[in-house]
């Protein structure tokens, strides 16, 4: 439903409220009814009105449940007479097709083909922007995108990835005065050690390979050779702890061999968000917040929220909250010997958050596992004083396997995405090139690794986040599946229609009887800025992903039945102005995915 004719309703509403003398209420809630052609609002205001007008005389002698009872009845029948009297008043106002009192609410119904003749004319107005949210005031920082360096970038981060880039591009296109895009890069820590011992016990001196998708597998073997010995060798458990002390010292030997690698790993990361179409606004490092992690932990302390036991600075948050039940329990912030845990560095990361960037909420985009521990964070700022904590949440996602099962990476079973999106790269050009045998091969290539990518990324998001993945490959790129290439085919519909058209006479756009197909697709098109809203307050791109897939099926329905560039003028006039605004929402929508949407495919 279009913003116009909900505030067409309420200010309608609030008039006949003023006509029948009474107060106006602080807010006027409005439904939408749901659509069976036609497109209706409801409301319940005549219910709260009568709350506040209905006077009963209860009889002595009657119990609570009865003289409640006998309330509630009066106020219904109040409500109702209430509703009648403003469904007559907006009925004579002639700005809605029909209006009925039932049961105390108030139900208007709009003319369709003025319904329709808005939306097309809002959508080729405002193309892009179309299904954007009204401004918020708060600035957001979403967190995500956050590999180990020294590690090969996987399957499992191609999720948190997809899923964080999705959130932000939603909740800016909701209307946040400013959204913060931040990557936390894990480059310091057990595993960090473990690959430079590795790296000196049996690769010393070597480069990564010179081809850059073969560094994430050099990375992990690395990792997993160095895991593996540690782990059955006591001698070289000792030759590990020795290293890690150096590393606390600061030795500059073991310092220097640790940037110079660690650029490795960020190159590669560079290159994989590049590919991926991800920029980020802030680079958070691990390392950065060893020191500010240690500060804040003496703030702690200073200001009584934290207190030493066993030697060790802890949080006790239930009991500093004044809660009975346990909720959030005890942090433990710094080892006894005043060494960091990863703790200790998240509350510094997250104070700079608030003090530096001066954000109104924080979203993590971390896996299910983490989220006590973001509550436990999150809780301790507060007690702090920062209020912001509040409003910050930990937005989980469940673990991604193939269908051979889970990954490890210390077990050396992870699915690299290097190796993943090669793969569906070489199977999306095996269906392109099947579908379009006389398109050049450069277009083929361009065309499949568009499909291979909204593929994989469609392919991360079509599952609520909170439920383990199993990713299939073939149902990823089904051409008339759930699934990416469905959709940007669709798309792809759209612009062919409108290239072999002779254009669109917006000036003289009219709506003669709309047909079911018609309706249903008038409607969808409705629809995008209600699924963005819901996205956005929900933090769950999945709501965007079965828009999408709605519209294209609906889309490919009416493409199926109704001739467009075949129909009589006028006809064909108001049918390429559907099938545009269509490609707007399609195209939109696919954004707010991180999905290309293809002109040709």
């Amino acid at each position: 439903m279009l913003q116009q004719e909900i505030s067409q309703a309420k200010e309608a509403i609030r008039e006949a409220i003023a006509q029948l003398g009474l107060p106006q209420p602080e807010n006027i809630d409005l439904r939408q009814i749901p659509f069976s052609g036609q497109w209706g609002l409801a409301t319940s205001v005549c219910h709260q009105l009568a709350r506040n007008e209905v006077q009963v005389d209860i009889p002595e002698g009657l119990s609570k449940k009865e003289a409640r009872k006998l309330l509630e009845a009066a106020s219904r029948e109040k409500a109702q007479s209430l509703a009648e009297s403003i469904a007559n008043y907006l009925s004579r106002k002639g700005i809605f097709a029909d209006v009925q009192a039932q049961n105390g609410y108030v139900n208007m119904f709009f003319e369709p083909s003025d319904v329709a003749l808005r939306l097309l004319a809002t959508v080729h107005e405002q193309g892009d922007s179309y299904g954007r949210g009204n401004p918020k005031s708060e600035t957001v920082m979403v967190e995500y995108g956050q590999p180990n360096t020294h590690k090969q970038f996987h399957i499992g981060h191609l999720r948190n990835t997809a899923l964080g880039d999705s959130i932000a591009r939603i909740l800016d296109f909701a209307g946040y005065r400013k959204v913060l895009k931040a990557s936390y890069i894990g480059d310091i820590g057990a595993h960090v050690i473990k690959w430079l011992w590795g790296y000196n016990k049996w690769h010393s001196g070597e480069q990564p390979p010179a081809d850059p998708y073969k560094i994430g597998p050099w990375l992990e073997s690395i990792y997993v050779e160095a895991n593996s010995a540690i782990e059955s060798n006591p001698d070289y458990q000792r030759e590990y702890r020795d290293l890690f002390a150096r590393w606390d010292r600061r030795d500059p030997e073991v310092v220097e061999l640790w940037r110079r690698t660690r650029e490795w790993s960020l190159n590669y990361f560079r290159r994989i968000f590049k590919e991926l179409d991800v920029n980020f606004d802030v680079w958070f490092y691990e390392s950065d917040f060893e020191e500010p992690g240690k500060k804040i932990v003496q703030d702690l302390l200073n200001k009584g929220v934290a207190e030493i036991d066993e030697g060790a600075p802890i949080v006790r948050i239930d009991q500093k909250l004044g809660l009975e039940k346990e909720t959030y329990r005890t942090i433990v912030l710094q080892r006894s010997d005043g060494t960091s845990l990863y703790q200790t560095k998240e509350l510094a990361l997250t104070r700079t958050k608030f003090d530096e960037y001066k954000v109104d909420r924080i979203l993590n985009v971390v896996d299910v596992r983490q989220t006590l521990y973001f509550q436990q964070v999150f809780k301790v700022l507060e007690l702090l004083g920062y209020e912001q904590a509040r409003n910050s949440q930990h937005i989980p996602y469940e673990l991604v396997s193939l269908p051979t099962g889970p990954m490890s990476s210390r077990e050396g079973t992870t699915v690299g995405y290097d190796e993943f999106a090669t793969e569906m790269y070489e199977r999306a050009l095996e269906v392109v090139r099947e579908k379009n045998p006389e398109m050049p091969q450069e277009q083929q290539e361009r065309i499949a690794r568009i499909v291979s990518m909204g593929s994989m990324k469609f392919g991360m998001l079509n599952r609520d986040n909170t439920r383990v993945l199993v990713f299939d490959k073939e149902e990823a790129l089904d051409f008339d599946g759930f699934s990416a290439p469905y959709v940007q085919y669709a798309h792809a519909r759209a612009c062919r229609i409108l290239e072999k058209a002779p254009g669109i006479d917006w000036e003289n756009l009219r709506v003669g009887d709309l047909s079911t197909v018609e309706t249903n697709l008038l409607e969808m098109i409705s629809r995008l800025n209600e699924s963005v809203e819901r996205a956005a307050r929900e933090y769950k791109p999945l709501h965007v992903v079965n828009y999408v897939y709605e519209l294209a099926k609906t889309f490919n329905e009416f493409y199926r039945v109704s001739p467009v560039l075949r129909a009589e003028e006028e006809v064909r006039n108001f049918r390429l102005a559907l099938v545009y605004a269509t490609k707007v929402c399609l195209a939109n929508s696919l954004y707010l995915l991180g999905i290309e949407a293809p002109e040709v495919m």
